[in-house]
């Protein structure tokens, strides 16, 4: 097996908005060649706005490796609140928009960032590291249960395709090959 990469996470600066715009369009295509209508074109600028507003938040982290970014995630305290009731559900971070090169895809990267994610839970005094996906991406769905997530519940939703509502304990997971070149993110 070869060497794994030694991975720099780094919250996400302004320069970095194309290059995460571009991994977004670059999970799109791949999603679309696969039968997946996730993130299909009525996203376009909607969705580029909220990425370049998760930036300005600090609250987007990129992936480097040897310089170039291949990932990047956003993790905040802002539940998504027609999936997720606070006042029932109890404090949590919130993974979003995990999002790893295609090119880089079969080197356990994606797990490497989920761990990095579960342990930011943990440093930051969150029991929960909670996600949702779509409810028919079966695949995605079953990926985050091979990751140690818990199913909590799906929710239907008007307008709505995302609601498969997931979870993993935050308890320290530290990664080997990710360094963190931020101490801490404003989350």
């Amino acid at each position: 097996m070869a060497e794994r990469p030694v991975l720099t996470a780094r919250l996400a600066v302004e320069s970095d908005t194309d290059r995460v715009i571009g991994l977004r369009a670059e999970s799109e295509r791949w999603l679309a060649r696969r039968g997946i209508q996730q993130w299909t074109a009525k996203w376009d600028e909607v969705g580029r706005d909220k990425i370049r507003r998760n930036i300005a938040n600090r609250e987007t982290w990129v992936f480097e490796d040897d310089g170039d970014v291949i990932a990047t995630v956003t993790l905040n305290t802002r539940p998504d609140l027609d999936f997720w009731n606070p006042d029932r559900d109890g404090p949590a971070l919130y993974l979003y928009k995990l999002l790893l090169a295609r090119d880089r895809a079969g080197e356990s990267l994606g797990a490497d960032i989920v761990n990095w994610s579960v342990n930011q839970a943990a440093l930051r005094g969150f029991p929960w590291l909670r996600l949702d996906v779509w409810r028919n991406n079966h695949g995605l769905q079953r990926y985050y249960l091979d990751q140690g997530f818990e199913h909590v519940r799906t929710v239907e939703v008007p307008g709505r395709d995302s609601g498969a509502c997931f979870q993993r304990r935050a308890v320290p997971t530290p990664v080997e090959n990710i360094v963190d070149a931020d101490a801490q993110a404003d989350v």
